[in-house]
C-alpha cells in the first residue's frame, strides 16, 4: 500500500506505519502525483483527498486546486500508467437544497456550495475518462462521516465526530446546533470498506459508476445521548449559534435526506455494519486506544 499525503510519516498511526509506503506530497502538484503513481505501480487508486468546507467556501482557488485539479492529476496519472481502477470519494453535497425524502442516484445535481460544485466537476471528469479512455472510474457519494481525527474546520458537520472524540479524551465540548437537528451518517469504517468493495466488484454487476450510500439517522440529542452512554462523565454543553444552524439547514440539506442505496445493495452487496450506538462505541474505543 502506498500513500500520497501532505502529512509526514510521523502522523501515521503506529500500527500501520511499517505496513505502508508514504510519499509526502501535494495532490495539486502534477509532478508529485505522477511520481507517486509511477513508483507505486498501483492497480487501484483510492482518491479520498479533498478540501472541505468551510475552507473550501472561503478560499475558492484552493478548493478548486485540491478538489478539481487534484482529481484531474489523479485521473491523468492513472491513464498514463495503466492503473486499473480509480475509486473516488464523492459526497451527497453534490445535490441541491430542494430534495425528496429519498434521493435517487440520478437526481439532478445543483449544489449550493463550492465544495459540492467541485465534487460534481470531479465526478464528471471521472466519467469523461471512463467514456473516452476506458478508465475504470467508480465513485461513492458519502453522507456526513462519523470517525476519529476530524478537526474544527474539516467540514461543517465535523462537530458530530468531535463531540464523541473530545468526550472520549476527557475534554469538554460545546455543540452549536439545536438538539432536534437530524442528519444522516455513515461510520468511517463502513465508508472505507465500501470503497474497497466497490473497487473490487465485478464490472459485470455494475449498473452505474457513481453510487449513493445510506448509513443511519440521528438527531443532535440522540448523538449526545449515545456519547453519554459510552462516556458517562462526558462534559457536553449546548450553545446555540443561529448562523451555524442556518448553514446546516440551508446548505447541507443533502445530509438530512436519505440516499437511495438500492443500486449499491443490489450491484455489489453493500450494507452498513454500524448504526448509531455501535459507531459511537467503536469510535470511543479507538480514540482511547490512540487511533486517530
Amino acid at each position: 500500500i502506498t500513500l500520497l499525503d501532505l502529512a509526514p510519516a510521523s502522523r501515521l498511526p503506529a500500527d500501520i506505519r511499517d505496513r505502508v509506503t508514504l510519499f509526502q506530497g501535494d495532490i495539486t502538484n502534477w509532478a508529485q502525483v505522477l511520481g507517486a503513481v509511477k513508483s507505486a505501480g498501483a492497480d487501484t487508486i483510492y482518491h479520498v483527498a479533498a478540501l472541505m468546507p468551510p475552507a473550501c467556501e472561503t478560499n475558492h482557488a484552493a478548493g478548486y486546486a485540491v478538489n478539481v485539479v487534484g482529481t484531474f492529476n489523479v485521473l491523468e496519472a492513472a491513464r498514463l500508467f495503466d492503473v486499473g481502477t480509480v475509486a473516488y470519494s464523492s459526497t451527497t453535497a453534490t445535490f441541491g437544497a430542494e430534495l425528496p425524502d429519498v434521493v435517487p442516484n440520478d437526481y439532478v445535481q445543483r449544489p449550493p456550495t463550492m465544495y459540492g460544485t467541485s465534487k460534481v466537476c470531479s465526478e464528471q471528469l471521472g466519467l469523461h475518462y471512463h467514456r473516452h479512455y476506458g478508465l475504470d472510474f467508480r465513485a461513492i457519494r458519502f453522507l456526513s462521516m462519523l470517525g476519529p481525527g476530524r478537526v474544527a474546520g474539516s467540514g461543517w458537520s465535523a462537530y458530530t465526530s468531535l463531540v464523541v472524540e473530545e468526550s472520549a479524551k476527557g475534554r469538554p465540548f460545546t455543540v452549536k446546533v439545536n438538539e432536534s437537528l437530524r442528519l444522516r451518517f455513515i461510520y468511517v469504517k463502513d465508508a472505507a470498506l465500501s470503497l474497497i468493495q466497490l473497487a473490487r466488484a465485478s464490472e459485470d454487476t455494475l449498473t452505474c459508476r457513481v453510487y449513493g450510500l445510506d448509513g443511519f439517522s440521528a438527531s443532535t440529542k440522540e448523538l449526545i445521548d449515545a456519547t453519554r452512554r459510552h462516556v458517562p462523565d462526558a462534559r457536553i454543553s449546548l450553545e446555540f449559534d443561529p448562523e451555524y444552524q442556518h448553514v446546516m439547514e440551508t446548505q447541507y440539506v443533502c445530509i438530512q435526506k436519505q440516499p437511495d442505496d438500492g443500486p449499491a445493495r443490489r450491484d455489489w452487496g453493500w450494507h452498513p455494519r454500524y448504526m448509531l450506538d455501535g459507531a459511537v462505541r467503536d469510535l470511543v474505543a479507538d480514540v482511547r486506544m490512540g487511533r486517530n
